[in-house]
C-alpha cells in the first residue's frame, strides 16, 4: 500500500508538472489554441487533485499510524500501571504480614523475657535457699566438730589423767620393787 501511494504521488506530480509546463508553453507560444490550453489546464487541475488526495491520504495514514502507536502506548502504560498497582498491593500485603509477624515475634520475645526473668528469680531463690541450707549445715557441722573437739579434749584429759595415774602407779610400784630389792641385796 505504501508503494502504491508513493507511485501515485510520483506519477501525479510528474504529470502535473509536465501538464503545467505544457500549458505555460502553449499560453506563451500558441495563445489561439484555447482548447489545448483548457485541456492541459484540466489535466493540471486533475493531477493537482490526485496529488493533494494522495498527500492527504499519506498524512491520514501517518496520523492513523501515529494514533495506533499512541493507542498501543496507552494500552502498554495501562498494563504497566495495572501490573505496578498489583505489585504494590502484593508488596503492601507482604509488608503488613511481615509487620504482623515482627509484632508477634516481639510479643513472644517480651513474654519469653518475662518468663526468663521469673525463672532467674526462681533460680536465685533456690540458690539462696541452698546456700542458706549449706550455711546452716556448715554452722551445725562446726558446732558438732566443736563439741567433738571439746569432748575429745575432755576425753584426752581423762585419758591423760588415767595414763599419768597409771604411770605414777607403775613408777611407785617400780620404786617399791627397787627399794625392796636394795634392801635384800645389801646384806650380802
Amino acid at each position: 500500500m505504501k508503494q502504491k501511494i508513493k507511485t501515485n504521488l510520483l506519477i501525479s506530480s510528474v504529470a502535473m508538472v509536465a501538464a503545467l509546463m505544457t500549458m505555460i508553453y502553449l499560453i506563451a507560444i500558441m495563445p489561439e489554441r484555447l482548447e489545448l490550453i483548457i485541456a492541459f489546464g484540466l489535466i493540471v487541475v486533475t493531477d493537482t487533485y490526485f496529488l493533494v488526495d494522495s498527500i492527504l491520504r499519506k498524512v491520514d495514514e501517518i496520523a492513523n499510524h501515529a494514533l495506533d502507536k499512541q493507542n498501543e502506548l496507552t494500552k502498554v502504560e495501562k498494563g504497566l500501571y495495572s501490573v505496578a498497582k498489583r505489585e504494590e498491593l502484593s508488596i503492601n500485603r507482604q509488608m503488613e504480614e511481615l509487620i504482623a509477624a515482627v509484632a508477634e515475634l516481639k510479643a513472644d520475645n517480651v513474654r519469653l523475657s518475662n518468663e526468663l526473668i521469673e525463672q532467674q528469680k526462681l533460680c536465685t531463690k533456690l540458690i539462696m535457699k541452698k546456700n542458706q541450707e549449706n550455711m546452716v549445715r556448715v554452722v551445725n557441722s562446726n558446732d558438732r566438730i566443736t563439741k567433738q573437739v571439746v569432748q575429745l579434749s575432755g576425753d584426752n584429759k581423762i585419758a591423760m589423767s588415767e595414763t599419768n595415774e597409771t604411770l605414777h602407779n607403775i613408777h611407785k610400784s617400780l620404786e617399791g620393787e627397787i627399794s625392796s630389792s636394795k634392801v635384800t641385796r645389801m646384806p650380802s
